[in-house]
C-alpha cells in the first residue's frame, strides 16, 4: 500500500492548509484503494467513490485519485461522516472506510504528521464490505434519460424527476423539494 505520507504536499498545495480531516483522508483513501487491489498511480477509470461529507477529508480524494463530480464517478452525500465507500464497478467490489472517533489530537498539537503518524490504520478506520445498489441512470456516461420540466423549464438529467400525482414529470425544486428559496 502507497504511504499516504507521499501525498501530502500535494495535499497541502490542493487544500490550503495540512489538517487531521487531509491527514486522515489520504490514509482512508489510500485504505480504501488498498482494499480493492487498485493502484493509486493508475487512472482507475472504473472506481466510483461516495464521499459522506463535505469537510476537509473530501479533498483527498481528489488528490489521491483525480476523481471528479463532473464524470458521475464521484458522488457527494453529506451525511457529516468522515467516511468514503469505494466501489469497482468491474467487479462491483464495494469497501466502506470510516474514520473512528477515539483518537483525536489536542487542539495545541503542532506536528500532525507526527501525531497521526503514531496510529496504525486498525486504530483509526474501520473498513466494512458493502453492496451499493446502482440504477442504470447512477452509473458514468451519457445521461440514460432527461426530460424538462413544464413548470421552471429546465432540464432534468438521469432520473431526478419527480412524478406528480397528475402525471407530469417535474424537477425536484418544483415538486417543493428544492434547497433554495426564490428571493
Amino acid at each position: 500500500m502507497a504511504d499516504w505520507r507521499d501525498y501530502l504536499d500535494k495535499a497541502l498545495a490542493y487544500h490550503g492548509h495540512l489538517c487531521s480531516g487531509q491527514i486522515l483522508g489520504l490514509r482512508v483513501v489510500l485504505k480504501g484503494l488498498d482494499l480493492l487491489g487498485l493502484d493509486p498511480k493508475a487512472q482507475n477509470r472504473d472506481l466510483m467513490l461516495f464521499v459522506e461529507t463535505n469537510r476537509c477529508l473530501a479533498d483527498s480524494v481528489f488528490v489521491v485519485t483525480g476523481v471528479t463530480l463532473g464524470r458521475r464517478r464521484l458522488w457527494l452525500l453529506d451525511f457529516g461522516k468522515a467516511a468514503i465507500t469505494f466501489l469497482d464497478l468491474n467487479t462491483r467490489l464495494a469497501f466502506r472506510v470510516a474514520v473512528k472517533s477515539t483518537v483525536r489530537p489536542a487542539r495545541d498539537e503542532k506536528d500532525l504528521v507526527a501525531f497521526w503518524g503514531r496510529y496504525g490504520d486498525d486504530e483509526v478506520m474501520t473498513c466494512q464490505k458493502v453492496v451499493v445498489p446502482l440504477k442504470p441512470e447512477d452509473l458514468p456516461g451519457r445521461p440514460l434519460r432527461r426530460v424538462a420540466c413544464p413548470i421552471c423549464g429546465e432540464d432534468v438529467s438521469d432520473g431526478r424527476d419527480v412524478i406528480l400525482p397528475d402525471g407530469r414529470a417535474v424537477c425536484r425544486h418544483c415538486a417543493g423539494h428544492g434547497y433554495y428559496l426564490i428571493a
